[in-house]
């Protein structure tokens, strides 16, 4: 995360010297910094045990949900995307925020579905498994 701060922070100066604005690189570089921040925020030891990374997986009840909800909203925005970021996007009659059509699209459908799924298919409970003594002989 950091090394990719620098060089956003590097690309947007090369943008605003070379061609004198440097928007939607802008955009990248603070939500780098942003995520940056949560991420380092994360670490700090009050948050890090309370999050209890350490849980076994069927105790952790809220995951399927969190990850059905984020495959969601990043479906919805792969299908959208080049209808709302037309606006500044569009040069000389030209939407290249559409460029990518056929796969955001498909993107955004495999996504959508997806969280469909995660979040109506019913999690099967994990087997349990037998614990047997293992018996060493000495030759």
């Amino acid at each position: 995360m950091l090394l990719g701060t620098v060089v956003n922070a590097v690309h947007m100066v090369a943008s605003r010297n070379l061609r004198g604005a440097s928007m939607p690189v802008d955009a990248v570089l603070y939500t780098n910094i942003v995520t940056l921040i949560i991420f380092l925020l994360f670490r700090l030891p009050a948050i890090w045990q309370g999050v209890n990374y350490e849980k076994a997986e069927d105790e952790k009840s809220g995951n399927r949900d969190a990850a059905a909800a984020a495959m969601g909203v990043c479906g919805l925005l792969s299908l959208t995307i080049q209808y709302w970021m037309a606006p500044t996007h569009t040069l000389g009659g030209v939407n290249y925020s559409d460029e990518w059509h056929l796969a955001l699209t498909l993107i955004g459908w495999g996504l959508a579905v997806s969280s469909v799924i995660a979040a109506l298919v019913p999690i099967p409970a994990p087997a349990r498994r037998e614990t047997r003594a293992v018996h060493t002989f000495n030759q």
